[in-house]
């Protein structure tokens, strides 16, 4: 992980090292071919991959390990996704977009981070780690999620985080033009999770027929301060059609 200077960066952490792909290998290359004997088997054998990964060298050396396997062995069903995916450079975003790939980030995570990061990999890399608005830009159906129990799982804070981008210990706000609208963020847990799932025929938007898994919150929602959508009290909470919370 970049906090721990472990994740395989393109260029230098502050204060120097890499970090390097969690794979056996005793070099990069090695543990890059092991990366790509991994997809090409999954992707080979029908599998759906979604991997863990942080750092823009070792985003991209996935995202090529999945294009790699996809020219072998060509599946418009794949659906691959990279789950963090926090310094995604511009082509690796590019690529996942034209190939119908997806990308799960952690919107919470930014929040807890912000401040730290920008001594470990500096401010203009910090700024741009989680870049939601880019991969959205892209045409990727960016999905979110808490990375629990590394931050609380909860959605109302991931939406506000992604609206805003407020470091938690300062305040300030870290990669601003990183931030999206509020249609963008909720999509995320929603329908775009529903749809990374292949189970957007049943889940994931208010459809008759679908499945009922609704949270109420008590307040207007569509037209709320960013910042008070976090502590927004929760009405009604409806799993599979029952109602299993009631505030009233």
């Amino acid at each position: 992980m970049p906090p721990s200077r472990t994740a395989w960066m393109h260029e230098e952490y502050e204060g120097g090292g890499y970090g390097s792909l969690c794979l056996h290998g005793h070099s990069d290359a090695q543990r890059v071919e092991e990366l790509n004997s991994i997809v090409r088997y999954a992707h080979a054998a029908g599998h759906q991959l979604g991997v863990h990964i942080t750092g823009d060298h070792g985003i991209d050396a996935v995202v090529e390990a999945f294009e790699a396997a996809q020219a072998e062995t060509p599946r418009p069903d794949a659906r691959h996704y990279v789950i963090h995916g926090d310094f995604a450079s511009v082509r690796s975003l590019a690529t996942l977009a034209r190939h119908g790939w997806g990308i799960n980030m952690n919107p919470g995570v930014k929040d807890a981070t912000a401040d730290a990061m920008d001594a470990i990999v500096g401010p203009e890399r910090s700024a741009y780690q989680w870049p939601v608005r880019s991969a959205v830009a892209a045409g990727i159906p960016v999905t979110a999620s808490s990375d629990a129990p590394i931050t609380y799982p909860d959605w109302r804070r991931g939406v506000a985080s992604m609206m805003l981008r407020e470091a938690k210990a300062s305040g300030r706000q870290s990669g601003p033009e990183q931030c999206v609208d509020l249609e963008t963020a909720v999509r995320a847990y929603t329908s775009n999770a529903a749809w990374q799932d292949f189970a957007e025929s049943w889940k994931g938007t208010l459809e008759p027929g679908k499945v009922a898994d609704i949270c109420v919150v008590d307040g207007g929602l569509a037209h709320a301060d960013p910042h008070g959508i976090a502590t927004m009290p929760v009405a009604m909470t409806i799993f599979d059609g029952e109602t299993v919370h009631d505030a009233r």
